[in-house]
């Protein structure tokens, strides 16, 4: 590995560094034979290298394995703990969780080798600013994720792999109703671009559309809620987790000390050049964020949000929230109108129906410039605060949403 300085014509090699890393190299070779031995490294070979998988070979899942490992070190290092060293990296047999899996990115993503390496990158710069390693910073310009370029989306439902049908509808349909994304069934594998939906362990997807043929998402046991399918769909449309956003340090803190050895891989950062936010603020409620006891080795918090009021929200897995479905639309449906509305209240044009506004919950009207409909029993939502204290009151059980305005 050259250091990069030039000089009196002679190239300058930190033999060092080569050392490091050859070093490295050959303890994940030990590391992947003596896995393959093992009843949970059976099972991981076999889930990477399944029919219609990414991977083309056993060396194949060894670089990538040996990548997540890498990065597993760098994240330590950011967070300030102790490295786990490549014969501790977790590899279970049987997970906790479908959707929390190790030989995953982020527990449930399956990265190109491309996407992989990028994220290194981006892990060793943010490692360079905090000044433990003296290289040099790069920009980073390469993609994370493409969006789908042609609509509807080819999809095909693998019912012999045993996966859940209707749960795989339900989750297409969800993103349908909401979203000018649409989709299309096929009855045998997409030879273009396109999804399949197979019965895979676990709950995990590859982000955005990958190369120029079908890939999978897994819909395993324990996967089959609407909220889950849709997040796994989410990553197919191109999302991250959102505790993956480059400014989550504002919103929430990760607690190294709690979260298990050999998953702090689980906790990177992204760039901000790697991750279009479309103007979207970051969403505890949303249905890519983790739970607050993901990967955790004792019961406590991996994850703290700064504002209390939102720990219980993060790691929902009922439907995307409102923030989702407004990023997604942003990324796909922004020339669906021919001109914006001037939406209040954080609402946007609805790409479904170009003449109103689609308004965060609580609000309505065509611009979300007053309260949502509500039941009689909960009276007029829209209230003037004045000089005295005033109440309201609501016999019967309903939801009732209220604008105060000053």
């Amino acid at each position: 590995g050259g250091s990069g300085d030039v000089g009196g014509g002679e190239e300058k090699v930190d033999l060092s560094q080569s050392c490091s890393v050859l070093a490295a190299a050959m303890l994940f070779l030990v590391l992947s034979a003596a896995l393959w031995t093992t009843v949970s490294g059976q099972t991981i070979y076999a889930e990477l290298l399944r029919e219609n998988s990414p991977f083309a070979d056993a060396p194949s899942v060894d670089r990538y394995l040996s990548s997540l490992a890498k990065l597993n070190e760098i994240q330590s290092k950011i967070l300030g703990v102790r490295p786990t060293s490549r014969d501790e990296m977790p590899f279970e047999d049987k997970p906790a969780r479908p959707d929390l899996l190790p030989y995953m990115f982020e527990g449930d993503i399956l990265l190109t080798e491309n996407q992989l390496q990028t994220i290194i990158r981006n892990a060793e710069d943010q490692l360079w600013t905090k000044g433990e390693t003296p290289r040099r910073r790069r920009s980073m310009t390469s993609s994370l994720y493409a969006r789908w370029n042609t609509l509807p989306i080819p999809y095909y439902i693998n019912t012999r792999s045993g996966v859940e049908e209707a749960a795989v509808l339900a989750g297409i349909a969800r993103w349908e109703a909401d979203t000018c994304i649409t989709f299309t069934r096929q009855y045998s594998l997409p030879s273009r671009n396109g999804i399949e939906f197979f019965l895979g362990s676990g709950c995990y997807s590859m982000i955005g559309r990958v190369g120029s043929s079908s890939q999978q998402v897994s819909i395993g046991y324990g996967c089959t809620s609407l909220g889950t399918v849709t997040h796994e769909i989410g990553h197919a449309l191109g999302f991250y987790h959102e505790q993956a956003r480059y400014d989550r340090d504002s919103y929430v803190t990760i607690v190294s000390q709690n979260i298990q050895n050999g998953y702090l891989n689980q906790f990177t950062k992204q760039a901000r050049s790697n991750m279009e936010d479309y103007g979207v603020g970051y969403d505890p409620g949303s249905v890519m964020h983790y739970d607050q006891f993901s990967f955790s080795q004792n019961g406590g918090q991996s994850i703290r949000t700064l504002d209390t009021n939102y720990q219980q929200t993060i790691g929902q897995r009922e439907a995307p929230s409102f923030m989702d479905v407004k990023r997604i639309n942003a990324a796909y449906c922004n020339y669906t109108c021919s001109s914006r509305l001037p939406c209040l209240y954080g609402g946007y044009t609805d790409p479904k129906n170009c003449a109103v506004c689609r308004c965060p919950t609580g609000f309505g009207g065509t611009f979300c410039e007053r309260a949502a409909t509500n039941p009689a029993a909960c009276g007029s939502g829209d209230r003037m605060a004045g000089a005295s204290l005033q109440s309201i009151s609501v016999s019967n059980a309903v939801t009732c949403s209220y604008v105060i305005k000053v």
